[in-house]
């Protein structure tokens, strides 16, 4: 008896102490993409502005 009750206290507290990959969850996934999104939108329109004022003052 002592065992057993040992044996699913070691197992209820394993349990409790692993740790089971928890991923990102889906706002924080969502939140990054956008901020991956607007940093890449921003140096778009930076490239693109530097490219406009470059044919400006070729003409």
């Amino acid at each position: 008896m002592r065992v057993s009750v040992l044996f699913i206290s070691l197992w209820i507290f394993s349990a409790c102490m692993s740790d089971h990959g928890t991923s990102l969850s889906p706002e924080k996934l969502s939140t990054d993409k956008i901020r991956t999104n607007q940093s890449d939108a921003q140096d778009a329109m930076s490239e693109y502005k530097a490219l406009q004022q470059k044919r400006t003052t070729e003409h």
